[in-house]
């Protein structure tokens, strides 16, 4: 994958000679894990949401529980949360509290990233923090986690739905806001003025705000969103996006970017994960 390493560092006008400004997730995308165990939700505060049971399907929630994990699912754990100091660092300095995850394409592991970094950064002492999947096109987050809802962003765009009807409680720190529907007018939606006072409200009501965003190609959804947020987050899979496709993806949002997961990549030993700060680590 060193192409994509070149495209990338390119993009951020790094020399070919520095490391590469990429953070490797090197789990892929549908790998099973074993079972775990699941966060005892807690009580909902008065007019905060809904309490709903946490996720019974945790295949992908590797940010969970160590114990019983095999080996390879124990280092993709430590990824998400070497992933989750350099986010978290990155925003506190810069003083963003949105960041949307998305990607060039489908099938990138951008909402597997999501959800761990999510459910990781909650796990921050302090730290609360909501996770909205706003693809308006097709079922998202809660279907993969088999989170049971009645509303979402959709009903909220539509409607006047105000924020505690779609508000889900996931544990005493996370909180989610599905979808909620599919709508053919997303890009319309997402670029109405209700979406705009839905980013201010939730900016008031929580630490840190995760987008899981549609991908940027085909469709003008995600790019939408980049307006709106403080923040993004570029995924993309070893072996499965052409240079071409990335180096356009990350010119529309590269004002917002952040940083860059690779997933599904080979680690090696004393491999390197690196970040756009400019600062880098070794595992």
């Amino acid at each position: 994958m060193e192409y994509l390493y070149k495209a990338l560092k390119r993009e951020i006008g790094a020399d070919d000679s520095a490391p590469s400004p990429v953070a490797v997730i090197d789990e892929p995308c549908d790998a099973q894990v074993v079972a775990v165990r699941a966060i005892d939700p807690v009580p909902a505060s008065a007019g905060r949401g809904r309490t709903v049971p946490f996720p019974v399907r945790t295949e992908r929630l590797y940010s969970l529980r160590e114990e019983n994990m095999a080996k390879d699912h124990l280092h993709a754990l430590e990824q998400y949360r070497v992933l989750r100091s350099r986010v978290l660092e990155i925003m506190r300095m810069q003083k963003m509290r949105t960041l949307m995850v998305t990607s060039a394409v489908s099938g990138e592991c951008k909402t597997t990233t999501s959800i761990n970094l999510a459910l990781a950064l909650s796990q921050v002492q302090g730290i609360k923090v909501l996770l909205v999947d706003t693809d308006l096109r097709k079922a998202g987050i809660a279907d993969v986690l088999g989170i049971p809802y009645q509303t979402g962003l959709h009903d909220y765009l539509h409607a006047p739905s105000p924020l505690p009807d779609i508000l889900l409680q996931l544990t005493d720190s996370l909180y989610f806001i599905p979808s909620g529907g599919v709508d053919q007018n997303s890009a319309e939606l997402l670029h109405s003025e209700k979406m705009v006072a839905f980013v201010n409200e939730v900016k008031s009501c929580f630490d840190l705000v995760i987008f899981d965003t549609p991908p940027l190609f085909p469709v003008a959804d995600a790019r939408v969103i980049a307006n709106l947020v403080d923040a993004a987050l570029f995924c993309v899979r070893a072996g499965s996006t052409s240079e071409t496709i990335v180096q356009e993806a990350v010119a529309l949002i590269r004002p917002k970017l952040i940083g860059t997961v690779l997933a599904g990549a080979e680690i090696r030993p004393g491999g390197w994960y690196y970040y756009y700060s400019g600062s880098y680590a070794k595992e």
